[in-house]
């Protein structure tokens, strides 16, 4: 994880800065969209869910690379499997042993840092981090003692997409977001993460 990090800081660093660096543009904007995930774990429902979101980005650009940074809000829900009560006991609140499908919520900020690369007149393929904060946890149902001990507050995901350029300062990104943390923060072994496609559109200021 710590290696990818570096090696996209060291790649944008090495593109921009040393051969594109007399052809930058600066690039602020506002951006929207819609996230479809699922959730990857033995004892979670693993059915797809779409959510929107929206946020801000920053980057700069040269004739074949660029560097871009997002901030972006969006709402995931995770969903208990039918045997989460028996497997995660330790962690549910005195008689809520039998609830199937407990639900919960998250408010996450999820800033991802790509490096990309212009492939068409009009088209660029972006690689990178993707670093995310759970600003908010809901225990929908109130079956777990303490949220908190049981899913992790933050993760990290690596980002794959394109980025595509249309009139009147728009632009349309298509992503693949895959979960490299896990997220699970008790003692039982099971790991889970969470994969995204994403869509969105982007109005430069």
């Amino acid at each position: 994880m710590h290696n990818l990090i570096k090696s996209t800081i060291a790649l944008a660093g090495l593109s921009l800065f040393t051969h594109q660096l007399n052809a930058q543009n600066l690039h602020v904007g506002i951006k929207a969209g819609a996230t479809v995930y699922n959730n990857s774990g033995k004892e979670l429902s693993r059915k797809f869910n779409a959510f929107p979101f929206g946020g801000v980005y920053l980057g700069f650009s040269g004739e074949k690379v660029s560097l871009i940074a997002e901030g972006l809000f969006t709402q995931t829900r995770m969903v208990t499997g039918d045997n989460f009560n028996q497997v995660f006991n330790g962690y549910i609140r005195n008689g809520k042993e039998q609830i199937r499908n407990a639900e919960f919520s998250f408010t996450e900020l999820s800033v991802p840092v790509l490096v990309g690369f212009k492939a068409l007149p009009f088209t660029w393929f972006e690689i990178g981090p993707q670093f995310t904060k759970i600003v908010n946890m809901n225990d929908r149902d109130e079956i777990l003692t303490e949220v908190t001990n049981v899913h992790k507050d933050s993760y990290v995901s690596a980002v794959i997409g394109a980025r595509v350029k249309l009139p009147f300062r728009l632009h349309v990104t298509g992503r693949y977001v895959m979960g490299l943390s896990n997220r699970n923060n008790t003692d039982i072994s099971e790991r889970w993460t969470t994969q995204h496609f994403q869509l969105g559109v982007g109005f430069g200021l």
